[in-house]
């Protein structure tokens, strides 16, 4: 048993599918490995184990090392993040919304928006619940107001029709502002919904 696992062929094409298996769970890893050692036994227990020809043939009907292992990682199920708590969510989501209403409130609007949106987007990009795809999309979604309001609030300020940029125009602008970062708190909520009912 110990001389067939041991010729020269053998021991390079095992370490060959064990250097390519890396990303298997280890307990996945170890039965696949063993699999093959037991396979080999049993093939060359009919053959000559120092006749090269037959251990490459052998060797050669069950596949390349890199087939093997590309079959192995494709049968493995993808990780799933884990899910968060529903409050949890909802605490980084409302962060992400928070802004633009916390924007209304006189002096006391210009820390709390900017420190609701900071901490929201490290509570986002901190949560393993979320792929980086959708990190990213939420975060320009719920960047998105510190383009589009000043860019809307120019637009109504040099815009005849609207007289200028009073109290009602400025209110105007942030809400045409907040349907954004409102869309990436909806994607990411029905998201983790989903995320939570398949775990």
């Amino acid at each position: 048993m110990t001389n067939t696992l041991a010729h020269p062929l053998v021991r390079s094409f095992l370490s060959s599918v064990e250097d390519r298996t890396t990303a298997l769970p280890e307990v996945r890893r170890r039965e696949l490995l063993a699999d093959l050692r037991e396979h080999v036994e049993v093939a060359l227990a009919e053959s000559d184990p120092s006749d090269e020809t037959a251990v490459r043939r052998i060797l050669d009907q069950l596949g390349t090392p890199a087939e093997i292992a590309a079959a192995a990682l494709a049968e493995e199920p993808a990780a799933q993040p884990a899910p968060e708590s529903p409050r949890r969510t909802a605490i980084t989501l409302g962060l992400l919304v928070l802004p633009l209403p916390a924007a209304l409130v006189p002096v006391l609007g210009l820390l709390l928006a900017p420190a609701a949106t900071v901490a929201g987007l490290i509570r986002l990009w901190k949560s393993p619940q979320w792929s980086r795809r959708e990190k990213r999309q939420a975060t320009v979604l719920a960047l998105s107001p510190l383009v589009t309001a000043p860019v809307l609030a120019l637009a109504v300020a040099f815009s005849t029709t609207f007289g200028g940029l009073t109290p009602l125009t400025l209110l105007t602008v942030l809400l045409l502002s907040v349907p954004l970062p409102v869309l990436a708190a909806i994607r990411l909520h029905r998201s983790a919904a989903r995320l939570r009912r398949t775990a």
